[in-house]
This record gives C-alpha cells, sequence and structure tokens, in this order.
C-alpha cells in the first residue's frame, strides 16, 4: 500500500497523474489475461490430475514413492496414510500443480502431528523434512510459469525447464541435507 501512494504522490508532483491512470488500466487488464491464462491452464492440468486419480494413476506411483521417502522418513511405517499424503503432495508438486497439491499437503501434516510425540508447538522431524520436501521440492513441468512467459509473449516458453528441473532438484537435496545436519535431538520419537 505504502507504493501505491508514494507512486501517487510523485506521479502528482512530477506531473505525469495521466501516465499513472493508463499504468492502472493497462495492469488490470494485464492482470486478468494472466489470471484467465493460468486459470485455464489449472482448470486442465486440475483435470488431468483428478483423471490421474481415477484410473489409479496416483495410487501406483505413490507405491513407487513409498520407498525412497521411507529413506527419508525412517520413523514412519511403511503403510502410514501420512506416508500416501506426502507422496501424492509431492507428485502433484513435480507437475506444477500446487493447487492439487496443497490439500494431501495439509492432510499429510495434519496427520504427522496426530502420530507425533514432540510437545504442543513443536514440529516434528519428520513436519520439518516434509516442510523443507514441500517448499524445495522438484519440478518436471513448471506449468504456472510457463503459462505466464506463454502469456507474455515468449517464444519459446519451455526453454528454461532443464534449469528448472535442475535448481528444484538442487534445491530439495540440499535441503534435505540442511535438515538432517541441523537437526536438534529432542530424544523423543515421532512414532
Amino acid at each position: 500500500n505504502a507504493l501505491i501512494v508514494v507512486g501517487i504522490i510523485i506521479s502528482v508532483f512530477t506531473g505525469k497523474i495521466n501516465e499513472l491512470g493508463n499504468v492502472i488500466i493497462s495492469s488490470a487488464t494485464d492482470a486478468f489475461d494472466i489470471f484467465l491464462n493460468v486459470g485455464i491452464l489449472i482448470l486442465f492440468w486440475g483435470g488431468i490430475f483428478n483423471i490421474a486419480i481415477e484410473s489409479g494413476m496416483i495410487k501406483n506411483l505413490i507405491k513407487v514413492f513409498k520407498k525412497p521417502l521411507k529413506f527419508i522418513f525412517p520413523e514412519l511405517p511403511s503403510d502410514s496414510l501420512a506416508l500416501e499424503y506426502v507422496s501424492s503432495n509431492i507428485i502433484a508438486n513435480m507437475f506444477g500443480l500446487g493447487f492439487a497439491a496443497t490439500p494431501s499437503g495439509l492432510k499429510g501434516i495434519k496427520r504427522l502431528k496426530e502420530i507425533s510425540t514432540m510437545p504442543e508447538g513443536v514440529a516434528s522431524d519428520e513436519m520439518i523434512s516434509f516442510l523443507v520436501l514441500n517448499t524445495a521440492g522438484v519440478t518436471l513441468i513448471p506449468t504456472t510459469v510457463i503459462s505466464i512467459r506463454k502469456s507474455y509473449g515468449s517464444k519459446s516458453p519451455t526453454d528454461f525447464m532443464l534449469y528448472a528441473i535442475l535448481s528444484t532438484l538442487a534445491a530439495c537435496v540440499l535441503g534435505l541435507l540442511a535438515d538432517k545436519i541441523l537437526r536438534k535431538p529432542y530424544g523423543e520419537k515421532v512414532c
């Protein structure tokens, strides 16, 4: 809000109040265009994700993800419901579907909290690891970024994907390493 007020004051004192009006109108139009493009993409990929859920593909991917996640979450049993939520959250994030990942992420954190033996208000090691995975997770198809680049007229909106995959992979690995190295032992286990 402060930036808007400062911008208005500067435009008044410099005599560019008309330009400010033009910027406000064009910004609103640009924002609507981006919203429309991203919204359509979200609906499309959301539909694809729902088809993948209904077809059983996500259940099969969850089974594949459980083994490597067992290494990250050694205290969780292999048949844990929390591990299923974490897996589905990671799968959705890998495909750039943050909106589809949010419900499973919230359910995963809730389930991890329910099985935690940590004092109230203290996150368990598994909750912190999940937060790291969710925040710095690997993205294979950054659908929202591709859509925004396309809406701004990029001739090749996907040319950054290799860099995105490598950078998110590096962030994920370094984040998990930092999580393991910097952990403070409480002496209590999650399960």
